[in-house]
């Protein structure tokens, strides 16, 4: 299981430096089924586990977002509405529909229950994260990476997700984040990428806040865009 070391040796080259040093660059092909050209957001289902953030949390990423849209917003898709920030602690099935994704989705929920239950019944110390940098993910998203503040918030984080992994097995580990914002699919200039990166500088000048996640708001989601999620 990853400790802090480890973490933060996987996760910190990426969220420190996300964006080609030189010319344009072009977002992911698979953004283009979330958004659509005109940075509208399309239908997109599926079901995740979250730490709902509190307040304070929310309005930290908030503040991050609106300089992010201010000074990038040509490059951005429709803002995400503040009350949708959480951080993704296990992504679970996504782009799907009918009858059998339906009944996938709900044994999903049924087998996230049961572990959620267990989770919420043991005694345990609130987890504590510190804000790392913005960072562009996979050229898809823009990001408010965090990383476990302490040893024990990483050991528990670790646990949680190798839990959810008995639900739906993932290829790729856990990173920590909120996202701020979809790009606009496309192709974008040099201009462009230097002014997200002076961006991403600007904000970066204030991280290493510490916050906290609650395990008793771990919920299990569904949502049917990105804008869109219902706690079930």
């Amino acid at each position: 299981m990853e400790n802090l070391a480890g973490y933060r040796q996987r996760t910190r080259g990426f969220m420190l430096d996300s964006l080609p040093l030189a010319g344009g660059f072009e977002t992911n092909p698979e953004l283009w089924k979330k958004v659509d050209e005109q940075g509208h957001l399309r239908p997109f289902r599926g079901d995740t586990v979250v730490f709902q953030t509190d307040d304070i949390l929310k309005r930290r990423a908030q503040e991050l977002q609106k300089v992010l849209y201010r000074n990038c917003g040509d490059m951005m898709a429709d803002p995400l509405k503040p009350e949708t920030f959480h951080m993704t602690l296990h992504d679970l099935s996504n782009d799907g529909n009918g009858d059998e994704f339906e009944r996938k989705m709900e044994q999903n929920r049924q087998d996230t229950a049961r572990i959620l239950r267990l989770v919420k019944m043991e005694a345990s110390e609130n987890i504590h994260i510190n804000t790392v940098g913005v960072f562009n993910m996979v050229s898809t998203s823009v990001v408010l990476g965090l990383e476990p503040a302490d040893e024990f918030s990483c050991t528990r984080l670790m646990e949680l997700y190798e839990r959810l992994q008995t639900v739906v097995s993932l290829d790729y580990p856990l990173t920590l984040h909120i996202t701020l914002g979809y790009y606009r699919p496309g192709v974008y200039s040099s201009e462009q990428r230097r002014r997200l990166q002076g961006t991403f500088a600007r904000l970066n000048r204030e991280m290493g806040q510490e916050f906290y996640l609650k395990e008793s708001r771990i919920m299990y989601q569904r949502f049917e865009h990105m804008n869109h999620y219902e706690t079930l």
